[in-house]
């Protein structure tokens, strides 16, 4: 055809756009009749004026702009999808219409049975109301977002310490975390399900094809009838299992997006357009980048990013015959398991689902097979192999179960279920493979096949895209396809915390823990527990998090009566803000117990008569508290059989009481009063009192403390007994030494200093205090009463304490397991009635198995004799979530080397030995 010249708009003015001094109409001007054209002849223009002002009167409407027509020779897009629309969270092809969902993980390790039962019942019911549908279920991985992580914890830090000159600074320190991230490639897994209800008729497409034309998707009455149908699918999904909600545009591009490169590095941005509608020529934006290499009869697909250059194969593995698996009780979800290993890997399910009608016809169907070759075998005299008579049994009672049980029992899933696996090169990835395959043969008896056609099985992937081949198909139950739960999460922590390592169960998910969050969001209590035998870990623990609080600018306190964590005072970038507090040689009136109890200021109570009232009660509890904790003080300094008799406690507790409960007084205005009393028992113990002053250790109970030893200046202190022995608690305190007699109530001190700084300071301001050896504490009155105290005033004070001691039952006979809101449980291996006690402090069901978890943490391999470079915990955090953690934070240089409590590394700090270097913590 001649080509027809188009009339070009003035500049400024887009094409078919009205002038500026004319309104825009919405169709064009009628053409004048002849009786018009004569009055204009004759200059009756009036009436027309009128009629144009009464036009611009009119609300002006847009002027609609269509789409150019396709002239004839022009070529289609060359669109690589069987998908052929997108509007909102649905997806058209010529023949089906599918709807798409957003599956939320559900927490799966160290749950009770009976709600893993509860929540697999759950699902196969919603999967047998989607009976007569196919299902598409796709499990895809989204890298974390390390640099949002730094973005978050530096807006939670409102005051980092200031950078030391040839330091790491905190910039750099959160930058050796983000790479610490990338390094260990932590994913997130993110589940979708597809429900295809409609098989679309040729009247459909027909119109569809046609509405194309005139820059139009779908016809609007189709579109309603679809609607209905899919608020049913939002009423089945929406319930206890599954929980899903429609996807987003944003979440269904993501999709696509990683189905169509399978395994390739995530792209960096997505479309700005969230509207949600995708045509037929905008599709070409999903396949553009991505070219694909196969052979025939290749092992692997290659893909090939041609913008950046990226190279990736992939191998695409098929479920083949299982074994019964029994899940819960041995066996993990079986397409869940695949994430135990460390790289991320893609998912793919189609599953028909059959109803009640469909299943029984299919089972009559084979269970005529089976018959009619047992005919066969009869007619020639020849036995038949038992297998099928042991086949026809079993049909005939999965019949009466679908003919008597409920729908869920009667639903059966036909579906094919393939795994993709990728690497840099081939064989990078047929040896991942390989593993993956191995992985599953060995633990839960599957058997993965690599079948031929890769390139039409990764195809299998992307959404509306047909099966390669029906071959492996696996014929289940829907309890058993429930039981797959891809969905399965091993989250633990929040997600503004510090780095502290990943999780090691199921899968790798890095682990963050911020020790205000309790307090500060969730209005907790702010208690921390750990737990372990002697080498599990708890003092390396307590230090990491003593030094990420401090770098956050957190007042920090840490009470070790070994005294290693003293070392972290020495790293260069924690020295000038640190300061390390060996009780073994301060001065006189140091532990003088009626200091160590802070006056409450008036100023942190609410103003008013109910803020007075407080601020009194809050008085009177210091006092009495200093009270109890000078007759405690009393009763151990003097010996065990003077304590044992009843009237040393009455003596005590009259002088207690004669002396002023205030900050200013002394245990010598104890000692005088005894002292002053006609009661000769009352001079005898006020004699062994000054007897026992006389101690060099003793005298930090003596006197008042120095000027501004208690104050809050700095921001890391660590209070140390080095070179102290401690008591063994189960030998009578008659066989203890003079050292041991007063190492118990010097312990019994130091753990009031600690937290006499945290009272100190206000009560808004972040606070961290680390007791260690907390069961000395359990034995004594005002020991049981001060770390009951803390755990109930933390949340009021915005105080994080963390608690360690080498058995759980301290912890839970002070009663306080209501008041913890984190737990951090190590190996604990001797005595399974105390592994048993640990796992009630976890809230973890007891004699379900997890008591030989507990004792395969930080298991070490008996055939190699270097130390093991990491340590392993079972994890509670605030929301009651439980994982098994492995501890990590090599990323901050040195702080490994500076927590190390070994004798050997300890001997090396001291310069005794030469150092030793630590092993990789990731080998």
């Amino acid at each position: 055809p001649a080509a027809v010249a188009v009339p070009t708009a003035p500049a400024g003015r887009p094409p078919g756009a009205a002038p500026a001094d004319r309104p825009a109409l919405d169709r064009a001007p009628r053409r004048a009749t002849g009786s018009q054209r004569t009055k204009s002849a004759g200059k009756e223009v009036a009436a027309p004026r009128q009629r144009a002002a009464s036009r611009q009167d009119r609300p002006v409407q847009p002027t609609r702009v269509r789409p150019p027509k396709i002239k004839f020779g022009d070529r289609d897009p060359s669109v690589e999808l069987a998908i052929t629309e997108i509007a909102g969270h649905l997806t058209f092809t010529p023949n089906t219409v599918t709807a798409w969902y957003w599956l939320p993980e559900v927490r799966w390790a160290f749950r009770p049975d009976a709600e893993r039962e509860a929540l697999l019942s759950a699902i196969s019911e919603q999967y047998a109301g989607l009976a007569g549908f196919r299902l598409h279920l796709r499990r895809t991985t989204r890298p974390f977002p390390a640099d949002e992580w730094a973005r978050t914890i530096d807006a939670h830090t409102a005051a980092p310490l200031a950078d030391v000159p040839g330091t790491t600074g905190w910039a750099d320190h959160l930058v050796a975390a983000q790479r610490h991230l990338m390094a260990v490639n932590h994913a997130e897994g993110q589940t979708y399900l597809g429900v295809t209800f409609a098989r679309r008729s040729l009247g459909d497409s027909l119109t569809e094809r046609l509405l194309r034309t005139f820059g139009r998707g779908t016809a609007e009455g189709e579109r309603r009838k679809l609607g209905r149908t899919v608020e049913q699918f939002d009423e089945v999904l929406g319930a206890f299992g599954m929980r899903g909600r429609r996807v987003t545009a944003q979440e269904l591009e993501w999709l696509l997006y990683r189905s169509v490169a399978l395994c390739m590095a995530p792209p960096g941005t997505l479309s700005p357009v969230t509207d949600g509608r995708w045509e037929r020529g905008d599709l070409l934006a999903l396949t553009e980048q991505v070219e694909r290499y196969r052979t025939p009869y290749g092992s692997t697909v290659k893909l090939v990013n041609r913008m950046t250059g990226e190279e990736r194969h992939v191998a695409v593995l098929a479920v083949g015959r299982m074994e019964p698996l029994e899940i819960p009780e041995r066996h993990e979800p079986w397409l869940h398991f695949h994430e135990r290993l460390p790289w991320p890997m893609e998912i793919s399910t189609r599953v028909d689902i059959l109803g009640s009608g469909d299943s029984f016809r299919n089972l009559e169907h084979r269970l005529r097979m089976i018959r009619s070759q047992q005919l066969d075998y009869a007619e020639h005299g020849i036995d038949a192999p038992p297998e099928l008579e042991r086949l026809a049994k079993r049909a005939l009672v999965i019949g009466d179960e679908m003919t008597t049980g409920l729908p869920v029992d009667s639903a059966r899933a036909h579906g094919w279920h393939r795994i993709a696996v990728g690497g840099r090169t081939r064989e990078e990835c047929l040896e991942r493979a390989r593993r993956l395959i191995q992985l599953y043969s060995r633990e839960l008896r599957i058997s993965l096949q690599h079948p031929k056609n890769q390139d039409w099985l990764a195809r299998e992937f992307i959404p509306g895209e047909p099966i390669a081949n029906t071959g492996y198909v696996r014929r289940m139950p829907v309890p058993l396809l429930a039981a797959a739960l891809p969905q399965a999460a091993s989250n633990v922590g929040d997600r503004r915390g510090d780095l502290i390592g990943r999780t090691a169960g199921t899968c790798r998910r890095p682990v963050f823990l911020d020790l205000h969050f309790p307090m500060e969001v969730r209005e907790r209590s702010g208690l921390a527990v750990f737990v372990a035998e002697p080498g599990g870990g708890k003092s390396t623990l307590l230090g990491a998090l003593g030094y990420l609080a401090a770098r956050r600018g957190v007042q920090v306190t840490l009470l070790d009566p070994s005294g290693p964590l003293a070392r972290l005072c020495a790293m260069p970038e924690l020295r000038p803000y640190s300061r390390v507090l060996n009780l073994t040689g301060s001065e006189h009136g140091t532990l003088a117990p009626y200091s160590l109890i802070p006056t409450p200021l008036r100023s942190e109570f609410g103003t008013g008569a109910a803020g007075d009232r407080e601020f009194e009660i809050a008085v009177s509890n210091a006092r009495a508290e200093r009270r109890m904790l000078v007759q405690d003080i009393c009763m151990m300094l003097v010996p065990p059989q003077v304590a044992r008799e009843a009237s040393t406690a009455t003596l005590f507790r009259h002088a207690v009481r004669q002396v002023p409960a205030e900050e200013t007084s002394t245990l010598d205005d104890v000692v005088s009063c005894l002292g002053r009393l006609d009661d000769d028992a009352g001079k005898e113990l006020a004699n062994l009192l000054l007897d026992t002053a006389e101690m060099p250790l003793a005298m930090l109970f003596f006197g008042r403390p120095p000027e501004g030893l208690l104050g809050a200046d700095a921001a890391l202190t660590v209070i140390t007994m080095a070179g102290l022995r401690l008591p063994d608690l189960k030998i009578e305190r008659e066989y203890w030494s003079a050292e041991e007699a007063l190492a118990l109530p010097m312990l019994h001190t130091a753990h009031r200093l600690a937290v006499r700084r945290c009272y100190g300071g206000s009560m808004s301001s972040r606070k961290l205090v680390g007791l260690d050896e907390a069961h000395f504490m359990e034995g004594w009155r005002s020991g049981r009463s001060f770390l009951v105290r803390l755990a109930r005033d933390s949340r009021k004070w915005n105080l994080a304490a963390l608690v360690a001691s080498q058995n759980p039952r301290d912890i839970l006979g002070l009663d306080v397991q209501n008041l913890v809101s984190t737990v951090f449980v190590g190996r604990i291996a001797e005595d399974a009635e105390i592994a048993s006690e640990a796992l009630r402090l976890l809230r973890v069901p007891v004699d379900d198995g997890y008591e030989a978890t507990l004792a395969s943490l930080s298991a070490a391999d008996t055939n190699s004799a270097s130390r093991l470079g990491f340590r392993e915990f079972v994890m509670r955090d605030v929301d009651g979530r439980v994982q098994k953690v492995r501890v990590d934070v090599s990323y901050v240089d040195g702080l490994l080397d500076h927590l190390d409590t070994t004798p050997a590394a300890i001997a090396a700090a001291a310069g005794v030995l030469p150092s030793i270097p630590l092993p990789d913590l990731e080998a």
